[in-house]
């Protein structure tokens, strides 16, 4: 993302604990809400999506953005929707149980292990992602074998 948290932002960089000179970042996969990793982290997608900082990404249709939407059973947007017209992570949390499939807290961690685990699992998605790796310049880091560990990389939350 190109843009920084400045001014008609401040407001969202407010809402996503951003400095006013921080590139706008999601917050963290591993970071949970409800018992659900990634779910905070598509909060802040769906906002700054509506702000159009995004740079045109279809965070909905892609990735774990969309595995966890179709876990949820929710249409995406109607999730943007609510997250943008709710004020808080508790209230985008509320609105998130009353219109989605309820699991278990068991399915919930299988789900949550599921997506912590996710690495490329192929040749090519393993070229893709060590590509990525090296544009994030990790290159040669061995350690960082997930996709949860690529984006705190690249995100520079994992140094």
């Amino acid at each position: 993302m190109s843009r920084t948290c400045r001014p008609p932002l401040s407001r969202l960089c407010l809402r996503l604990k951003l400095s006013p000179t921080r590139k706008p970042h999601p917050r963290s996969p591993y970071e949970k809400l409800g018992g659900y990793v990634h779910l905070p982290r598509l909060i802040d997608k769906a906002r700054l999506h509506r702000q159009g900082l995004l740079n045109g990404y279809n965070y909905k249709s892609v990735g774990f953005d969309k595995h966890l939407l179709a876990f949820l059973n929710l249409h995406g947007d109607a999730f943007e929707e609510a997250a943008n017209r709710l004020n808080s992570d508790a209230e985008v949390l509320d609105w998130v149980r009353k219109h989605s499939s309820k699991h278990s807290a068991e399915e919930i961690e299988q789900w949550n292990l599921a997506m912590i685990a996710r690495h490329p699992d192929t040749a090519e998605k393993k070229a893709r992602f060590l590509h990525f790796l090296k544009e994030a310049g990790g290159k040669g880091r061995s350690e960082i074998r997930t996709y949860f560990d690529l984006i705190e990389f690249d995100e520079g939350r994992l140094k």
